[in-house]
C-alpha cells in the first residue's frame, strides 16, 4: 500500500512510484478519527453502516478532486504542447503539477502577495528543476566587480570595439525624466520569446535591447538572432548556461552587425558558428554602456532613451510560478546571487493593481508565463540593489 504525500515545488527527493492498489482512499487518520469518536460517543446512531457510508462519500469526494486535477492537467498539457516518453513518466509529472497547484493556490488564497501565480509552462517541474533548466550562471566574476562608479552616470563605462573608455559623457544626467515610459506603446519591442532548454537568457536580454535601439533609432522592428549569439560569441564564456549582455553587445559591435532570426533561426542549443552568416547585418551596435551599479535612479535615466539589460535572481519558486496581476517584489528565495537575465523596457508610477513604483521587463519564457512573458518589478527600493540584484549591472548598447 502507498499513500500520497504532496510534494512542495522546492521539494528535491525521488518522486514515489504508484502503488498497483486504488489510488483514491480516505486517509488513514481519518478512519482511525472516525473510529475514536464513535467508541467515545458511544452512540447508538454510530453503527459500522455510518462509518462505511461516511467513507464511501469521502472516497467519492477525492475521486472527484483528483479527476478535476487530472482534467486540468490535460488542459495544461494542450495548451504547452505537452507529451511524455511513457505513461509512469506522465504520472510522474501529474503529481508535480498536481504539487506545483496546491502550492499556488494555497499562496494565492493567503492573499499576502502583491501579484498572482497559476499555470505557467514550468507547472510540471520541481523547483530543482526549473533552475536547472531555465537560469544560468550569470554572476560577476571578482575581476568585473568595480568596473562601475557609484556616483554619476556621466561615469558609466563605454566599451566599443577598441576598448573600455570611462566616462566620456555616456550617460545623461536623470534631470527631466519621464514619470513613466512604456517601449512597447511606441512599437519598439517584439513579442516575448522562450529560450526553450538552452538557459541563453543573456542572449535574449541583449537582443532585446539591440531590437529596440534598432527601431527607436529609426528602422525597422525586426527580430534579431540569439542563436548566432550563442553559437558565435567569443568574447566571453558564452554557452547555453553561461554568458553576458554586455560580451553580447561588444560582440555585435566586433561583428559589426547581428543577423535576424529568419537568416540565423533559433534552435535551442549551441551549435558550431554558421560564418558563412556573420556577414549578414540586419541590425548594427557602436558599443555597450555599463551603469554605475545600484543607482536606480540612473537606470530609469537610461530606460527613458532605450530598453537596458539586467541581471537578476529569478531564484525564489514565485518567479517560477508568475501570472501577473500585481508587481513582483521577490520572495524569501530573492537574493543578489543572480542566475537571469531581463531586459528592462518601460517604468511607472502607481501600478493599477498595487499602486506602486514598478518596472516592466521582458523575460524569455514565451508568453504564456508571466503578463504575455513581461513582468512588474518593484521600483525604487529600500535595498540599493534593486529586487533580486536588478541593479548590480545594468547595461545597454549604442549605435550613435
Amino acid at each position: 500500500m502507498h499513500i500520497y504525500v504532496p510534494l512542495h515545488p522546492t521539494t528535491n527527493r525521488q518522486l514515489p512510484a504508484m502503488a498497483s492498489s486504488p489510488p483514491f482512499r480516505l486517509p488513514l487518520a481519518v478512519v482511525l478519527l472516525l473510529a475514536i469518536i464513535c467508541v467515545l460517543l458511544a452512540s447508538p446512531s454510530c453503527h459500522a453502516d455510518d462509518l462505511t457510508a461516511t467513507m464511501t462519500n469521502e472516497h467519492e469526494k477525492e475521486h472527484q478532486l483528483m479527476m478535476m486535477m487530472m482534467d486540468r492537467f490535460h488542459r495544461w498539457m494542450a495548451t504547452h504542447n505537452r507529451s511524455y516518453a511513457s505513461a509512469d513518466e506522465k504520472l510522474r509529472r501529474f503529481e508535480v503539477y498536481r504539487s506545483n497547484m496546491e502550492f499556488i493556490e494555497a499562496t494565492n488564497r493567503n492573499g499576502s502577495l502583491t501579484f498572482k501565480l497559476g499555470e505557467t509552462p514550468f507547472t510540471d517541474l520541481t523547483h530543482e528543476e526549473f533552475l536547472a533548466t531555465y537560469t544560468g550562471d550569470v554572476r560577476l566574476p571578482p575581476e568585473r566587480r568595480g568596473m562601475q562608479d557609484d556616483s554619476d552616470e556621466e561615469d558609466a563605462v563605454i566599451t566599443t570595439s577598441a576598448g573600455y573608455v570611462a566616462g566620456a559623457g555616456a550617460g545623461r544626467r536623470t534631470a527631466a525624466v519621464p514619470e513613466s515610459v512604456d517601449w512597447r506603446k511606441e512599437g519598439a519591442v517584439t513579442p516575448a520569446k522562450h529560450q526553450g532548454q538552452c538557459a541563453a537568457c543573456w542572449a535574449f536580454a541583449a537582443v532585446a535591447a539591440i531590437e529596440s535601439l534598432h527601431k527607436i533609432k529609426g528602422g525597422d522592428l525586426i527580430s534579431l538572432s540569439e542563436q548566432e549569439l550563442v553559437d558565435c560569441d567569443d568574447t566571453g564564456e558564452a554557452t547555453c548556461s553561461k554568458g553576458y549582455s554586455d560580451d553580447a553587445f561588444l560582440w555585435v559591435s566586433k561583428n559589426k552587425g547581428i543577423a535576424s532570426d529568419l537568416i540565423y533561426p533559433y534552435v535551442g542549443h549551441k551549435e558550431s558558428c554558421k560564418k558563412q552568416l556573420l556577414g549578414v547585418h540586419n541590425a548594427t551596435v557602436r558599443g555597450v554602456v555599463t551603469l554605475p551599479e545600484n543607482r536606480e535612479d540612473l537606470i530609469m535615466a537610461a530606460v527613458a532613451r532605450q530598453p537596458v539589460a539586467v541581471m537578476f535572481d529569478a531564484g525564489d519558486p514565485l518567479f517560477q510560478n508568475y501570472r501577473g496581476n500585481g508587481v513582483y517584489k521577490g520572495g524569501t528565495g530573492c537574493s543578489t546571487n543572480v542566475n537571469h537575465a531581463l531586459t528592462i523596457v518601460g517604468y511607472g508610477t502607481n501600478h493599477p493593481d498595487t499602486g506602486e513604483n514598478y518596472w516592466i521587463a521582458k523575460n524569455s519564457y514565451g508568453n504564456l508565463w508571466g503578463d504575455n512573458g513581461f513582468v512588474y518589478l518593484a521600483k525604487d527600493t529600500a535595498d540599493r540593489t534593486g529586487v533580486c540584484g536588478l541593479a548590480i549591472w545594468p547595461t545597454f548598447p549604442t549605435i550613435r
